[in-house]
Formats: structure tokens, C-alpha cells, sequence
């Protein structure tokens, strides 16, 4: 997921601010809009047709769509990064309202969509016979709902078991992975991050949760536990960004070098790296959080946007932002329901493709955006709200 996190600071609403303003950052919000994008159009790919038709008959399309997923590994960095913001600007690294505080406010914030999303999709799955039966598409990967995936999604442990993870709405995984990550922020991470050089407290998750899959040991490859070092690279860009006296010479050569790197890579091994996340995940988290270290701090020299910033802060982008969270939550069920129900025209695999991408797409944009005006608006702050929906690209950040 998890892609879940959306705030622009972990500060509750009113409350006073601290001796430093606070630090706007409007393209976040643009670039949560455009990772769920992708994650969208790669469910449409993967949803197209009978399941394993896309990757058979459209070639080498899925060099480029079948990495759709690495939007999940952008929405941790981002998650670690957002919520790193406010503590690094503490000189004790302490969260606003302490560990209590903190997780209040991210249980509001997160839960409430997250189950509303979950219930939508029950009872789609109970209200279209067509959703409840395997069929050989991808939607069978959701299938069977049991008591057991019932009970682990409302308890957010789902992620633990893999006959658990993929029922009822596969993209909520990565929901209950970042939701424990939040508890392992101010248990773990910032007692580890006050007492051990933060770089080396990254390094040292990397290497502890890349190299068991690498090696072979994956057992618990489908929690993707490298998503917790990923979520540490988060909150290390953003005390990069924020500790402008840390020398930072070569940041923009090795960025650039790392993605030029690892998207060649991508798509000349991109069978081979399709299974093996760990590696994929991993080298597109690093560049993110690279890139936000080098775009965050231009953005305080008072630099105007330009290139990718500009983009990721036009306004149909950043509305994109602001239901982002939304899009992540709904929209697999609602493409797969599309393609169940289309699925008997007979159409080719291209046209399923296109039926796909310019029809299915949009009409789960729309319902989402439906269901962010309902339901998670309510749990955003006036300033999260105001931030996103009001982008002034004359007056960048500061």
C-alpha cells in the first residue's frame, strides 16, 4: 500500500505550532497522486482479461506496467518521510503528543477509510454473484473470503499469513504492513535513531531484510519486510532535508546514476526482477528518497519548482493527491469487477487492455473520488485539506 500515509506533517489540527514554521512540501502530495496512478493502471493491466493474458499476448508492455507495484515501496518512503518532517525539526527527535499522541492521530486518520473501504468490498464480493466464484481471472486471487481473512483484515494482521493477504482486496496488505510500521517509528526507530548514527541505523536494516530473500531464506518474503528499512530511508531523506549543515556533496550524481542504473535494469531483467521484489523495491525506494532530499532542499533555498516538481504540483495532479489514499484503497475491486463483468464480450486481449485503462480506470477514479468526498475527507485536517487542494505553483514552498 502503503501506501496509506497522506499527512503533510504529523500535527494535529490547532494545534500551536513549534518554534520552527512548518515545512511545505506541496509536491508530495502530486507525487502520492501519480504512485497511486500507477498502482491503478498496473491492477488494470494485471485485471485484463483471463488471468495471465496480459503478460502472454501484449509483449513487452509489461517491462513497463508489470512494475505498476512499485508504487507500494514510493508510498512507504514517502510515509517515513512526511512523518520525519516535524520530529527531525525537534532537537530531542520527539513526536508532537508523544507515542500516544502519535498513534492516536494515525489511527484516526488511517482506520476509518481503511475499514469503510473494506466493508465496500465485502459487499461488492456479497451483492454481484460474479464476484463470488473463481472464474480463471485475476479476481480469483481474492478468493476464497474466509472467516479467518475476515477476522485478520478487521484486526490488520492479514499481512502475517499468506492465505490471508490477497482475500477480499489485495492492495490492503501493504495497509496493515505500514499500520504496524507506525507502531516500530516511535518503539524502534527514533530510540535507535537518538542513540546510533541514523546512517547506520538504515544500512543495518537494509542489509537485515534484503539479504535473507537474497539469499534464498523467504519465508516471510510476502510481509516485504524490506519495507521497514525503506520507511527508515524515508525518515533519513527527510533529516537530510531539514539538517541542511550535513554535507551532501554527490547526492545529485549518485541519484542520478542509481536511476539511470536500476531503471535499465528494470527493463532489460524485468522477468527475472518481477520476481524478486526485494531487489526491485529496494533500488526504486533509495532513488525516491534520494530524489525528495535533493527536490526538499531546493525547495528551501526558495529555488523555484521546475521539471518533475512543477508537474507533481500543477493542480490536476495534486487534486489526484489528495485522493490518493482513496485510490489505493477501492480501486482493485472496482476494476476487477469491470473486467468480470466485460470479460464474455470476446474481446482481444488489446481491447480488454484498452476497455481497461481508458474506460475501467476513470470510472474507478470517479468512484473514488466519490468515496474520499464521503468518507476519508472527514478524517483530514483543515490544513492537509486546504495544502493539496489549493496548490499555488507561483509561490513555491519554503
Amino acid at each position: 500500500m502503503t501506501a496509506a500515509d497522506q499527512d503533510v506533517a504529523d500535527r494535529p489540527a490547532g494545534q500551536r505550532p513549534g518554534p520552527e514554521p512548518r515545512l511545505e512540501l506541496p509536491y508530495l502530495d502530486g507525487l502520492r497522486g501519480v504512485a497511486a496512478l500507477v498502482v491503478a493502471l498496473y491492477h488494470a493491466y494485471l485485471s485484463t482479461g483471463m488471468r495471465g493474458d496480459a503478460y502472454r499476448d501484449l509483449g513487452e508492455l509489461g517491462a513497463v506496467l508489470g512494475y505498476g507495484y512499485l508504487g507500494v515501496p514510493v508510498f512507504i518512503v514517502l510515509s517515513g518521510y512526511v512523518l520525519m518532517l516535524p520530529v527531525v525539526r525537534d532537537p530531542g527527535l520527539r513526536l508532537s503528543g508523544g507515542a500516544v499522541g502519535y498513534l492516536r492521530r494515525r489511527a484516526r486518520r488511517i482506520l476509518p477509510p481503511y475499514y469503510a473501504a473494506l466493508l465496500v468490498s465485502l459487499l461488492l464480493i456479497a451483492l454481484v454473484p460474479a464476484m463470488q466464484e473463481r472464474s480463471g481471472t485475476q479476481w480469483d486471487t481474492k478468493l476464497p473470503v474466509t472467516p479467518g481473512g475476515i477476522a485478520s483484515h478487521l484486526l490488520l494482521l492479514h499481512d502475517l499469513r499468506p492465505d490471508w493477504i490477497g482475500q477480499i482486496n489485495g492492495p490492503l496488505w501493504s495497509i496493515a504492513v505500514e499500520w504496524h510500521i507506525y507502531f516500530l517509528m516511535p518503539l524502534v526507530l527514533l530510540p535507535l535513531w537518538r542513540r546510533i548514527p541514523p546512517g547506520v541505523v538504515v544500512a543495518a536494516l537494509l542489509a537485515a531484510t534484503v539479504l535473507p530473500p537474497a539469499l534464498g531464506f523467504d519465508r516471510v518474503s510476502h510481509v516485504h519486510p524490506w519495507l521497514v528499512a525503506l520507511f527508515a530511508c524515508g525518515m533519513l531523506a527527510a533529516q537530510a532535508t531539514v539538517r541542511t549543515d550535513w554535507p551532501l556533496r554527490g547526492l545529485r550524481t549518485t541519484t542520478w546514476v542509481l536511476g539511470a542504473t536500476g531503471a535499465f535494469c528494470l527493463l532489460l531483467w524485468w522477468q527475472p526482477l518481477h520476481s524478486r521484489p526485494w531487489a526491485s523495491e529496494t533500488l526504486a525506494g533509495v532513488v525516491v528518497a534520494c530524489a525528495l532530499v535533493l527536490a526538499g532542499r531546493r525547495a528551501q533555498s526558495g529555488a523555484p519548482p521546475g521539471g518533475a516538481v512543477a508537474f507533481l504540483q500543477t493542480r490536476p495532479v495534486m487534486l489526484l493527491g489528495l485522493a490518493s489514499y482513496s485510490i489505493y484503497l477501492l480501486h482493485s475491486p472496482l476494476l476487477a469487477l469491470v473486467n468480470l463483468l466485460t470479460v464474455g464480450w470476446g474481446l482481444p486481449t488489446w481491447g480488454q487492455y484498452l476497455l481497461m485503462t481508458f474506460g475501467a480506470v476513470p470510472l474507478a477514479l470517479a468512484a473514488c473520488a466519490g468515496f474520499y468526498w464521503l468518507v476519508e475527507r472527514r478524517f483530514k485536517n483543515t490544513h492537509q485539506r486546504s495544502v493539496t487542494a489549493q496548490p499555488d505553483p507561483h509561490h513555491p514552498p519554503r
